[in-house]
């Protein structure tokens, strides 16, 4: 029994682990993703001629450990799996030492087994057992709590101790992905908004008066950005996009009814039902605005690549001047010239006329 116990106690408990290796078509580097998929973010690299422990397979993916008890998916189209090479190298090892010393407890064994046979048969009358001790329990082991680096919110492994998540905290500001936030929250990577028990996705914004800015997607494929609770600009799935208009028509519209056509043409609103006020432009107020008009050229301040023609708004009639005296509109001049040709026209037909009486 001695014998059995001793070489039970030496046998060796080596567990072989597989390790994650780059597949002989990489050149460089892996890259180790957050999740099982080409579009999560990069969360590390595996190099050329390095390894990572393997966690598990899945279709097409392999799961591995990162520092800090993390763990990442690299792509199996660009790694294989292979046993540890230091596992191996230590199973070897464990396997001769193992050998040379059970060889060594069978020798010794053997004689002390000899002397006990001998002792025995030397004794008349056997030895009372002697009682057995009670047994101690086992002292409860503490669990190694593990360590958290200070700022981080701590994450449970899977050895149940603790580590470092993704979440920093300074007490005033959160980083996820980051330990330098300059806002109260700020991601390092893509966020993702998803509703999945309504038809509508979104990022509120309220203030404490109540009032909320929001953009929102539907399953129309309609996106809205919101301002003082009111929709503001609207996107739909074809492109347009409207200001103050829930569904628009056009490339570009207003709620004004201007918009720009899909040839790229800007059109005013222009209807009756828009104006009043209606009064026709006498022609010596349209003649004396047209011949205070002073043409030039020029550059935008903002654009020094390109030369245009027109005119200063500070510099043109009050009757063809916005109310700020800032900016012109194109539709102003374009009637004062309409109204002073058709007076000449008119004249030009008076004349002939009476060359004709002649």
């Amino acid at each position: 029994m001695r014998i059995l116990s001793v070489l039970i106690f030496l046998l060796p408990t080596i567990a072989i682990a597989d390790v994650v290796v780059p597949a002989d078509k990489v050149e460089n580097s892996v890259n180790v993703r957050l999740e099982a998929d080409t579009t999560s973010d990069v969360v590390g690299e595996l190099h050329k001629g390095d390894s990572l422990p393997l966690v598990q397979s899945t279709e097409g993916w392999h799961e591995v450990e990162l520092e800090g008890d993390a763990t990442g998916y690299i792509s199996a189209d660009w790694t294989r799996v292979e046993p540890d090479p230091v596992d191996e190298v230590v199973e070897e090892v464990a396997e001769e030492v193992a050998e040379e010393v059970v060889a060594e407890v069978v020798e010794v064994t053997t004689e002390a087994v000899v002397e006990e046979v001998a002792e025995i048969v030397e004794v008349a009358e056997p030895e009372p057992e002697p009682k057995p001790e009670p047994i101690p329990e086992p002292e409860p082991v503490a669990q190694d709590a593990g360590k958290v680096d200070r700022g981080y919110v701590a994450k449970g492994s899977r050895s149940g101790g603790l580590g470092n998540s993704q979440i920093f905290d300074d007490g005033n500001r959160i980083g996820i992905g980051t330990r330098e936030p300059q806002q109260r929250l700020e991601v390092n990577g893509s966020i993702q908004i998803h509703d999945q028990n309504s038809n509508v996705a979104g990022l509120m914004i309220t203030q404490t008066s109540g009032d909320t800015g929001y953009i929102m997607h539907n399953r129309a494929s309609t996106l809205t950005i919101g301002a003082g609770s009111i929709d503001r600009i609207t996107i739909d799935r074809d492109g347009n996009v409207g200001f103050a208009v829930s569904r628009p028509s056009h490339p570009l519209e207003m709620a004004s009814g201007a918009h720009v056509t899909s040839g790229g043409v800007w059109t005013n609103r222009s209807s009756r039902d828009s104006k009043e006020a209606i009064e026709a432009l006498l022609a010596d107020d349209a003649l004396a605005a047209v011949m205070q008009l002073e043409p030039v050229s020029y550059r935008y301040k903002a654009e020094q690549g390109e030369e245009y023609i027109g005119f200063i708004a500070e510099d043109v009639p009050a009757i063809l001047a916005s109310s700020d005296g800032k900016s012109l509109s194109s539709m102003d001049i374009v009637a004062a010239l309409t109204r002073v040709v058709q007076d000449q026209q008119r004249r030009i037909e008076e004349l002939e006329a009476k060359l004709e009486q002649q």
